[in-house]
């Protein structure tokens, strides 16, 4: 199953926020079925979006339809590698981010840098960098 392809298309944080609900499915399955929470569900005023919420219930809909059994039937070992897919996929969005492009981060450091060295030229004396 290719989780990447169900939140590719959609705002990072509606990616996110369903990629987190999935974990917390995943979680809830360590708990016998009797005490199991609502997943979707921490406090009345912290409720995932309509659009974060359906795409959750996409995204397991689709493992349940791989591994063609109820999701509440999944080994363990089957939760921890779509665990696991899902954290790669959560940082392959991460770094897509314009905050995480290196090159530019690399560039401000340099301006940054520069401006302090001409605000304190004597810093030289005290800085490696």
């Amino acid at each position: 199953m290719d989780i990447l392809a169900y939140v590719d298309a959609v705002p990072f944080e509606t990616a996110n926020e369903a990629l987190f609900y999935c974990g917390r499915a995943f979680e809830a399955m360590a708990w016998p079925k009797e005490m199991r929470a609502d997943f979707f569900f921490d406090a009345p005023s912290c409720t995932p979006s309509a659009e974060s919420r359906t795409l959750t219930l996409a995204i397991l809909a689709g493992i349940e339809a791989r591994e063609g059994k109820p999701f509440d039937q999944l080994d363990k070992e089957t939760l921890d590698r779509y665990s696991r897919e899902i954290g790669e996929v959560d940082d392959i969005l991460a770094k897509r981010l314009p905050i995480f492009n290196s090159a530019r981060a690399d560039d401000i450091l340099q301006q940054m840098r520069a401006s302090w060295r001409r605000a304190f030229p004597d810093s030289e004396k005290f800085c490696n960098s």
